[in-house]
């Protein structure tokens, strides 16, 4: 079974300049400088397919943020594309990435009132495991 923090780390290595956070909290001060790319363990599903078999669906959000203008937003929102589309049927600690979505693609209103660009991109990873019954 893969441990979902574990995989959080895997992916904030693959992307290089991320890192793992548990309970994420920035501010506009933090993102001046440079892009901020944030990895946060956020959820497993745990479902049965077969008889003594389940499906572990494991989501893990990367957050890119950076101080940016609308005359970025198009590039920014390429990069964000190209990273979740690079994660798509990757395998990373024996489970396989089926899902990226991109929730919201970016915030308009942080864009507009604090000029950041702010985008969630949740991975789903998705894992077969032997269930064994307990009574």
């Amino acid at each position: 079974m893969v441990d979902i923090i574990h995989l959080a780390e895997c992916i904030a290595r693959e992307i290089g300049e991320a890192e793992v956070e548990l309970a994420p909290e920035y501010t506009l001060k933090d993102v001046k400088e440079r892009t901020r790319i944030v990895v946060v363990p956020v959820g497993i599903k745990h479902r049965m397919i077969a008889r003594g078999f389940r499906e572990d669906i494991l989501a893990v959000q990367v957050g890119i943020l950076r101080k940016a203008t609308e005359d970025e937003l198009v590039d920014l929102v390429s990069y964000a594309q190209t990273l979740a589309l690079g994660f798509l049927h990757k395998t990373i600690d024996g489970a396989k990435c089926v899902e990226a979505n991109h929730s919201p693609l970016y915030s308009p209103e942080h864009l507009r009132d604090r000029r950041q660009f702010t985008g969630i991109i949740e991975l789903c990873f998705k894992e077969v495991n032997a269930h064994e019954v307990r009574h």
